[in-house]
């Protein structure tokens, strides 16, 4: 199980979903486009588009025999520690999702001594309307300081879109 906890920007699924004022240091941008037929069918059921973060990093410290059963448990590696980060939602039309990085859990970091923390994003849509994730979009997975040093732009399409 990742620990940490959710935060969820919805806000009458504005255009752009705009984190809090105080910036945090875990804080990005996403900018999440959608191909016409994906647009279009989001639009047509009323559907939206999730963009989610994890974040990850190593351990500062050599793993312990209760970390390593507790990674095995939660099928990861037993020197890496996750943290669950943020949901932003976004309309189907997509725009910018400001991930406000706030709920990392200030004992995880600091587990992660000097390490690179990285973040994943996994972009889908919300399943509002649809039961299944109807997008196909790309994928980030890097250092937090690249996901900060600009926007990151994620392409999404119906799934067997071509």
């Amino acid at each position: 199980m990742i620990a940490g906890a959710v935060s969820t920007a919805i806000g009458a699924f504005p255009t752009r979903a705009t984190a809090q004022t105080n910036t945090s240091p875990y804080a990005f941008s996403v900018s999440v486009s959608l191909s016409p037929k994906a647009s279009q069918k989001l639009s047509t059921l009323s559907e939206s588009v999730n963009v989610k973060s994890f974040y990850y990093a190593k351990l500062a410290r050599k793993p312990t025999r209760a970390d390593i059963k507790r990674a095995r448990a939660e099928g990861r590696e037993p020197d890496q520690i996750e943290m669950l980060g943020d949901i932003v939602t976004l309309p189907a039309a997509g725009g910018i999702a400001e991930m406000p990085g706030r709920n990392l859990d200030a004992a995880d970091v600091a587990a992660v001594g000097r390490n690179p923390l990285r973040v994943s994003l996994n972009v889908f849509s919300a399943r509002k309307a649809a039961p299944d994730n109807l997008l196909d979009c790309d994928l980030f997975d890097d250092d937090l300081s690249r996901a900060r040093a600009k926007p990151i732009v994620i392409g999404c399409r119906l799934i067997g879109e071509r």
